[in-house]
């Protein structure tokens, strides 16, 4: 159960991904067809980073 509770604060994570990458989508461009493709590539690029730093500690963690 306390497993659940620790991992409830990332639920939030890929909704607000996809907020912040629409709204810096949004401030770079005035057509909706380039803002959501911007939106798009900009939330899979933020998403790869977030995995990879996320892979990285949890590398890190087992071999400690």
């Amino acid at each position: 159960m306390s497993l659940l509770l620790g991992l409830s604060i990332y639920w939030d994570l890929p909704l607000l991904i996809i907020i912040v990458s629409m709204i810096y989508s949004a401030t770079r461009f005035d057509r909706w067809e380039l803002i959501v493709r911007e939106a798009i590539r900009w939330g899979l690029r933020m998403s790869m980073f977030l995995g990879g730093i996320g892979l990285g500690l949890y590398v890190v963690s087992t071999l400690i």
